[in-house]
């Protein structure tokens, strides 16, 4: 099986690359960019790297060269600047999707897209529209919020992160919507009152206003690179294993021409399927605000 990462020369690109080639299970790893020496250097450098763990390849390409992977995942974007919100990204970002899909005539028509370019939710379903794909091949990456959401509970109630499950769904920015009801600690469901969800939802939108606000001009490479590797797993080896991925939505929640984070059962062709939890009237209400941000922002766009 082989992979495709468009915008190789950037932090999520090359880190996703490197943590994903560690793992053995692509058969090749095809960097995509502007900078062409630098992705020479990424694959030169990795060649040396790989080889006490992994007979991956990692190589330098052009567009015209990824016709034969099965999965692409786009983490290209406008250079990081500060912002209070990932939305501001939306004018950067436009053109850069739309210089995406100028060379889209090179990917495989049966491939599977995963999108990192933010805002994560608009450019999924802009692409879902402009590609006319099976919605359950393509997916925006927004795993960080799952994972941000355990990291707030371990800090909260002093708890083991490997031992706690829980998820967002909703945007991949501040109206996210934290399942709050379905948090699973060793196995079991516990029980966190009122104030307390206000707090960790607090601890997550200080977070990024606090990482915005060091002005560092860098996105969470690190993080990204950690759980876009594991959904880039999942699919590789057809796992089944659910990890949040945004989704274009048709009749979910009542909600259909705008794509959101949701619980994802993941495999080789993408989505095996959407699991669409149970919730209570302030998280429909939540993710029915989510959708109708999102809808605003698409409509900015040429669809």
């Amino acid at each position: 099986m082989k992979l495709a990462i468009i915008g190789g020369t950037g932090a999520i690109g090359s880190t996703t690359a490197f943590l994903t080639a560690q793992k053995g299970i692509y058969d090749e790893i095809k960097l995509v960019g502007r900078k062409k020496n630098v992705l020479k250097h990424h694959a030169m450098d990795m060649e040396h790297a790989l080889m006490p763990f992994s007979k991956t390849v990692v190589s330098a390409a052009e567009y015209e060269d990824i016709s034969d992977c099965q999965v692409i995942f786009i983490a290209a974007g406008a250079p990081e600047r500060k912002v209070v919100s990932r939305d501001e990204y939306l004018r950067d970002n436009i053109k850069v999707m739309d210089e995406i899909l100028v060379n889209s005539c090179h990917f495989n028509k049966n491939a599977v897209i995963l999108t990192a370019t933010n805002p994560i939710d608009v450019f999924n379903f802009y692409l879902y529209k402009k590609l006319n794909k099976d919605r359950m091949k393509m997916l925006g990456f927004s795993a960080n919020d799952s994972l941000r959401l355990r990291w707030a509970l371990s800090e909260k109630f002093s708890l083991d992160f490997h031992k706690t499950e829980a998820y967002c769904i909703g945007e991949h920015g501040e109206d996210q919507v934290p399942l709050m009801n379905d948090i699973k600690y060793d196995g079991k469901i516990i029980t966190v009152e009122d104030e307390t969800k206000k707090d960790i939802k607090k601890i997550l939108v200080d977070w990024f206003l606090e990482f915005q606000g060091l002005d560092a001009r860098r996105t969470s490479g690190w993080t990204s690179s950690v759980t876009a590797s594991e959904v880039l797993e999942a699919i590789a080896c057809d796992s089944g294993k659910i990890i949040e991925c945004s989704v274009p939505l048709e009749g979910e929640f009542g909600i259909k021409e705008v794509s959101l984070g949701m619980m994802v059962k993941l495999g080789k062709e993408g989505a095996k399927e959407i699991i669409v939890p149970e919730l209570n009237e302030t998280e429909k209400n939540s993710v029915h605000k989510a959708a109708s941000k999102i809808k605003e922002q698409i409509t900015h766009l040429n669809i």
